[in-house]
C-alpha cells in the first residue's frame, strides 16, 4: 500500500534520490576568535576506539542546546570500585549532538586532532568546537596506552587492572591518527560526511604527547599541509607550514624547548603566550583535578605517592590557582579567560591561510599576552 500511494504521489521509496539540500554558505564574524556557524558533534568507532567528530551544522540548528560532557565516563570501573562514586565537573560545549550537517559550498577541510598523556579525544574542545564553527571537519580518536583512563589504574599499589603507561615511551598516536583518516575518508565517500570532506586540504594539531605525535605524524605524511602541535612537537625536515604554540610558563615542555624544535622546522612559526602553563591548551582545568585529588587521593594508604604527585603536577600545571614549577621563573598562570581566545585566533587565522589561502595568516601584535617569535 505504502509503495502504491508513492507511485500515486510520483514519489519515490529510494532516499538516494532525494533532491541534495541546498548549500549554506559560512558567513562568519571578523574576528577569528569568535565562534562562526553552529557545530554537531557524532561519535564513531574504530576497532571499538572511540572517534568524536565536530562539523559546521546547519543554521537552523542554531540555538540548540550544546551538550555538557560528564568526564566521569572516562574514568574506568575498577577504579569506581575502589573510590566509590565520583563527582566530577561537567565541561560545557556548544556542540549539537547529531545536528544536520550544513550542507557545504565546497568541501570543508579536515582537521585531525591528537589528545595528550593522560588526556582524551574531548580534552580540548573548546578548540575543536571552534575550528568546526569557522568550516573546518574536525576528528580526534581515544590513544589507547596514553588515555586518562589508562592511567588512573596506574595511581594505585598495587596498580589496578588496566594500568596501561605504554604511549609514555610508544606513541600509539601515528597509527591512531592513520586509522582516523581511513575512518573519516569512507565517511566522506559513502557516509554521512559524503561530499563535505576536502581529503586534499588536511591538518593535524595535537597537545603535549600530542604534539609530538602531529608533527611525527607529519614528517611523515607527505599529503598533510600544515600541522599545529601545542605545548610540544619535535622538529619537522618537511617543508610543511608548522605552527608552534607554547606557554611561557609550562614545563612540560618549556619554552626554550619549543622554540629550539621550531628552529629546527623547515616551515616554522612559534606563538608564545606569556604566563601560560601546559593545560591551557585543553580544557582538562575544568575538570578540578586538584580538587579530585584532595577529595578522594589524599591520605590513602594505596596509592603510590611517586606517579600520583609527579601526575597531580602534570595535570594541574596552567590550571586556576596553581603554582607555576619554580624553573619557569613564573609567579603565577595566566587567566585561561585570556589564553582561550588567544588560541582559538591564531589557529583559525594559520589554518585559513594554510588550507584555504585566505587572510593574513599569524601576525604579530593582535594580543599583548601573545609573542610572534622567529625561530
Amino acid at each position: 500500500m505504502t509503495l502504491l500511494l508513492l507511485t500515486l504521489l510520483g514519489c519515490s521509496s529510494d532516499k538516494d534520490s532525494a533532491e541534495p539540500l541546498a548549500p549554506e554558505p559560512l558567513d562568519l564574524p571578523a574576528d577569528p576568535a569568535v565562534q562562526g556557524a553552529p557545530v554537531g558533534v557524532r561519535t564513531e568507532t574504530i576497532g571499538g576506539v572511540s572517534v568524536e567528530i565536530w562539523y559546521p551544522a546547519a543554521q537552523a540548528e542554531a540555538g540548540g542546546a550544546g551538550e555538557s560532557i560528564d568526564p566521569t565516563v572516562f574514568v574506568p570501573q575498577v577504579v569506581l570500585d575502589v573510590l566509590g562514586p565520583l563527582q566530577l565537573p561537567a565541561m560545557s560545549t556548544y556542540a549539537i549532538r547529531d545536528a544536520q550537517l550544513r550542507p557545504p559550498v565546497e568541501p570543508y577541510p579536515l582537521v585531525l586532532f591528537s589528545h595528550g598523556f593522560g588526556g582524551f579525544r574531548l580534552q580540548s574542545v573548546d578548540v575543536t568546537t571552534h575550528l568546526a564553527s569557522r568550516g573546518y571537519i574536525v576528528a580526534a580518536v581515544d590513544h589507547p596506552g596514553r588515555m586518562l583512563g589508562d592511567v588512573l589504574p596506574c595511581l594505585f599499589l598495587p596498580v589496578l587492572e588496566g594500568c596501561d603507561l605504554s604511549g609514555f615511551t610508544d606513541d600509539p598516536g601515528p597509527d591512531d591518527l592513520s586509522d582516523l583518516l581511513d575512518l573519516v575518508s569512507g565517511l566522506a565517500d559513502e557516509g554521512w560526511l559524503e561530499g563535505a570532506v576536502d581529503l586534499e586540504r588536511i591538518a593535524v594539531g595535537g597537545h603535549s604527547a600530542g604534539a609530538n605525535t602531529t608533527t611525527s605524524f607529519g614528517q611523515d605524511q607527505d599529503h598533510i599541509a600544515a600541522l599545529f602541535p601545542m605545548a610540544g612537537g619535535a622538529p619537522v625536515e618537511r617543508d610543511v607550514p608548522t605552527l608552534f604554540l607554547a606557554g611561557s610558563c609550562d614545563s612540560y615542555p618549556d619554552l626554550g624547548s619549543v622554540t629550539a624544535s621550531a628552529a629546527g622546522t623547515a616551515q616554522a612559526e612559534l606563538v608564545a603566550i606569556s604566563g601560560a602553563g601546559h593545560l591551557a591548551f585543553s580544557d582538562l582545568c575544568e575538570l578540578d583535578l586538584a580538587r579530585f585529588a584532595a577529595d578522594y587521593l589524599e591520605g590513602r594508604d594505596d596509592v603510590n605517592v611517586a606517579t600520583y604527585e609527579s601526575l597531580l603536577a602534570l595535570a594541574t600545571d596552567g590550571c586556576p590557582g596553581r603554582v607555576p614549577q619554580e624553573s619557569t621563573g613564573c609567579d603565577s598562570f595566566l587567566d585561561l579567560q585570556t589564553s582561550d581566545p588567544i588560541i582559538r585566533h591564531y589557529t583559525t587565522v594559520f589554518l585559513d591561510e594554510a588550507l584555504r589561502g585566505e587572510g593574513e595568516g599569524v601576525q604579530a601584535g593582535v594580543y599583548a599576552e601573545a609573542e610572534l617569535i622567529t625561530p
